[in-house]
Parts: C-alpha cells; sequence; structure tokens
C-alpha cells in the first residue's frame, strides 16, 4: 500500500521568536558604538559647517561697502578680546575667595522673674497657714549679635536725622544698600554655642545648656519629624530655676568656610599672623621663600631653610609639595570664644551686663555679584543667539564666495572663450588625474619625460634579446 500523506495540522497559535539575550559587556559595547557614531556625525556636522567670516580682498574691490564690514570684524575682535579679559579676571577673583573682616557684637543679658523680693510685694491671702505663694523663681538669659554696620544702618532707617556720625553716614548708607541683600545673622557665624553654668550649684535642669548647627545631613531627617527650628537667629534664650546669682562661661565655636586654624607659636612667628585658612599659610610661607631666596638655583622645588624654618619644620631641606603636609603638626583648632557672665536675680528689669566684640569673616558682596554674572542664564542665552548669527554670517560669506566665484568664471569666458575653455578643460584633467592618484606629484611634462624614457630602454632590451637568440629566430 502507498503510504498515506500526514495529516495536515490546523492552525496554531503564533509563536514568537526566541529574544536574544544579551550581557552586560555587549550592551556597553553597543552604547560605546553608538556613542562613537554620534560624535562621528557631529565632526561630519563640524566639518561642512562654514567658520570663514571674513570678505576677500577682490570682493572688497567690487563692492566698497564691503570695507565697512571689515571694520567692523575688527572692532568685534577688539570687543570679544575684552570681554574675554574681563571674565577671567572676574574667574580669577571668584577663585581667590577674599574674605572681608566684619565686627559682630555680642550682648549677653538676662531677667528674673517670680524671685523672693519680687513676691514680697504681692499681698498674701487672708486664710494663709504659710508664706509660700507658690510661685518658681527662674531666670532667663539672652545671647544675641549683631554686625555692627547692620546695627547702625537699621539706626539710619529707624532715624534718617539721627546723627550717627556725619563724616561717615553717606558711606554708611551705601555699604547698607549694598549688603542688605546679604546680611548675615547671628547663628551663620557659629557651629555650636555651649553655656556650662557654675559647677558649684547643681541644677535640675542640667549645667550645660548646647545648642548645634544642624548638618545638611540631618535636617532632611529633622524636617520629617517636625523637629527643625529656624535656620538662622539673631538671638538664643534659654531659662533656669534659681533664686541666687549664678557665674557661667559661655563658649562659641566660630563656624568659618574655608576653616581657619591657630598657628603655633614658631609658625606664627614666621608668618606674622595667629591664625589663618591652610591656603593662606601655603601662600605665606611661598611668599617668605621667595623674598627670602631660599629656593635651590638648579631645582627650584627644593627649599634651603633658613633659622626660622627649622625652628618649624625640623629640617635642613624641604621640597615645595610637602609644605602643605608639614604644616599640619603646627596648626591647631581654633579656641572657642569665651564670654564669663554672672546671671543676675537682684535686678528688677532687663539687664545687659556684658558686650562683646569679636572679629568675623564673611564673603565679599560682590563676590556674589560676580558669580550670579557668570551663572546668569541671560548670558549663556546671549552667547547662543550670537552663535547663531555667526553662523548666518559665515554662511552668507560662503554664498557671496561662490558669487564671486561664478561671477570671475563668466567673466574669463566672455572675454577669451576658446582659450579659458581649452585652460579650463587642462586644469580638470588635473585635478581628475590627482583625484584618481596618477600623476599626482609630477606635471604633465614630466609623465612625458617618463613615457619616452621608458619606451627607449624597453626598444632597446628588445633589440638586444633578439640578437642573442641568433638570425634564424
Amino acid at each position: 500500500m502507498p503510504p498515506q500523506p500526514a495529516a495536515r495540522r490546523g492552525p496554531g497559535p503564533m509563536v514568537p521568536p526566541p529574544q536574544q539575550q544579551f550581557s552586560n559587556a555587549q550592551m556597553q559595547q553597543h552604547q560605546a558604538q553608538t556613542l562613537a557614531m554620534q560624535e562621528r556625525e557631529l565632526a561630519k556636522r563640524r566639518a561642512r559647517k562654514p567658520t570663514d567670516k571674513d570678505i576677500s580682498p577682490a570682493i572688497e574691490a567690487l563692492i566698497p561697502a564691503a570695507a565697512s564690514y571689515r571694520e567692523l570684524r575688527e572692532l568685534e575682535k577688539r570687543y570679544d578680546a575684552a570681554i574675554m579679559r574681563k571674565r577671567l579676571d572676574i574667574q580669577d577673583a571668584i577663585n581667590r575667595n577674599v574674605k572681608n573682616t566684619r565686627t559682630l557684637r555680642i550682648f549677653v543679658s538676662n531677667t528674673a522673674k517670680d524671685q523672693p523680693w519680687q513676691q514680697s510685694s504681692k499681698p498674701l491671702p487672708e486664710n494663709a497657714f504659710d508664706f509660700d505663694t507658690g510661685l518658681t523663681p527662674t531666670v532667663r538669659v539672652k545671647i544675641e549679635g549683631r554686625l555692627v554696620d547692620d546695627e547702625e544702618a537699621d539706626m539710619i532707617e529707624a532715624n534718617p536725622d539721627h546723627d550717627l556720625n556725619m563724616d561717615g553716614e553717606e558711606s554708611i548708607k551705601k555699604k547698607t544698600e549694598a549688603g542688605q541683600a546679604g546680611k548675615k545673622k547671628f547663628s551663620h557665624f557659629f557651629k555650636s554655642i555651649i553655656v556650662e553654668l557654675d559647677r558649684g550649684t547643681e541644677h535640675p535642669d542640667g549645667n550645660v545648656i548646647e545648642w548645634r548647627k544642624p548638618s545638611p545631613n540631618t535636617q532632611p531627617a529633622t524636617a520629617a519629624l517636625g523637629l527643625e527650628g529656624p535656620k538662622e537667629f539673631d538671638g538664643f534664650e534659654f531659662e533656669r530655676k534659681s533664686d541666687e546669682n549664678i557665674n557661667c562661661t559661655i563658649k562659641l565655636i566660630r563656624d568659618e568656610s574655608p576653616d581657619r586654624f591657630k598657628l603655633s607659636a614658631p609658625l606664627a612667628y614666621l608668618l606674622d599672623t595667629q591664625e589663618d585658612t591652610r591656603a593662606g599659610i601655603v601662600m605665606k610661607l611661598w611668599e617668605y621663600v621667595r623674598s627670602n631666596g631660599l629656593q635651590d638655583r638648579e631645582d627650584r622645588r627644593k627649599i634651603h631653610c633658613d633659622n626660622a624654618m627649622r625652628h618649624v619644620f625640623h629640617a635642613e631641606t624641604l621640597w615645595f609639595p610637602q609644605i602643605p603636609e608639614k604644616t599640619l603638626s603646627n596648626i591647631l583648632p581654633l579656641d572657642p570664644i569665651t564670654i564669663p557672665y554672672t546671671i543676675r536675680t537682684d535686678v528688677p528689669s532687663h539687664f545687659s551686663s556684658t558686650v562683646t566684640d569679636v572679629t568675623v569673616y564673611i564673603d565679599d558682596p560682590i563676590r556674589a555679584q560676580m558669580q550670579s554674572i557668570l551663572n546668569s542664564p541671560r548670558y549663556h542665552n546671549d552667547l547662543r543667539e550670537i552663535q547663531k548669527l555667526d553662523d548666518h554670517i559665515a554662511t552668507l560669506i560662503l554664498a557671496l564666495n561662490h558669487s564671486k566665484a561664478k561671477h570671475d568664471f563668466w567673466e574669463a569666458f566672455a572675454k577669451e572663450p576658446a582659450g579659458f575653455i581649452g585652460r579650463w578643460v587642462s586644469s580638470q584633467k588635473r585635478d581628475l588625474d590627482t583625484l584618481c592618484g596618477e600623476g599626482a606629484s609630477e606635471g604633465v611634462e614630466e609623465e612625458e619625460k617618463r613615457k619616452a624614457m621608458w619606451r627607449d630602454r624597453m626598444t632597446e632590451s628588445v633589440y638586444m634579446l633578439l640578437a642573442r637568440q641568433g638570425p634564424g629566430r
């Protein structure tokens, strides 16, 4: 029996082809190839992009107004050079991070409440069995500070006719107008404020009151818990229960950027300063080395220490790149600002007994203005607009040069048609030979000489071969 044909299956579900799995290395290679292709495409676009914006002298001879364009181009070049020089000056001034010194005036005051001598003036109830009024004596201490210039400026705003200092009133007003936006509060200048009460008396609420500036890492967590206080403030207050005078010590830990350090005695004597930043210390050491001629004549990085430097670094010679590391043993954290104060409970009204002036360092307000100029979005938009105009000018100049080439072609053709066509065909032939690699380095005459020499040598060789084979052949 003949074999039965296999039964045909009906239509089944469509099975998609298996997807090819790529490893991480293959995906990275594919991404690298894609980026390389994009870079090549951008490079081709930049290569095709016209960049010449100068009009040739031949066009200026035909168009007298083109000389004005050339003068404008020269003026633009000088203007661009001046702007770039100013931007570099601004960038250098920002990188130097110059600080201005200001005076911070710190006031410490306290008030007393519900003290025994204050309670004695209040009448007691008629049926009272004791002399206790049920009130708890407390004291409230306030620590606040203000920049001196800001304080004088506020006095001028409150009373413009007030005679602060007639000689410097104009300068104070100018400073106030310039620094109104960048006014710093008291807490801005300190990392922490610690108040240590007298150890002789134990207070139920503790003998140490401390405030610390929140770090950027902990601010989101405290804000989520609803424990975040004011970011900056002008006054710090605390309250304690007491009916006696209390001696306390207020310690203020300075917050500076970049950090300043206290110099050791030998280094302070060498640089003639008690505190400075690490960059300032290195710069002053460099100035000291140069002014005293301590560099080695052959290797300028090598420094021969004099007597003062030997007391600091304990070495005869020193390599300048080692100075930042060598100075670490000669710098210490700054001592806190210490203010002794006595909390009075025998004063009926607000009482300020301590005023302390502290020198603080703040950023130059002009630096912030310079930074805003460099980061201004308007400046970048103007640059993009100028780039578009430059591209448009380059396109117009390219079209103008093409028009001039067409003009020269047709003018030469009109003067001498036959000779021009011959020269043009010869030029095109040379260009074609150059593109094809034929005669790229020699001219037509040199090529003809080589052909003739080859023909003569081949003819002579053929004759010699025939002579050797004999007359029969």
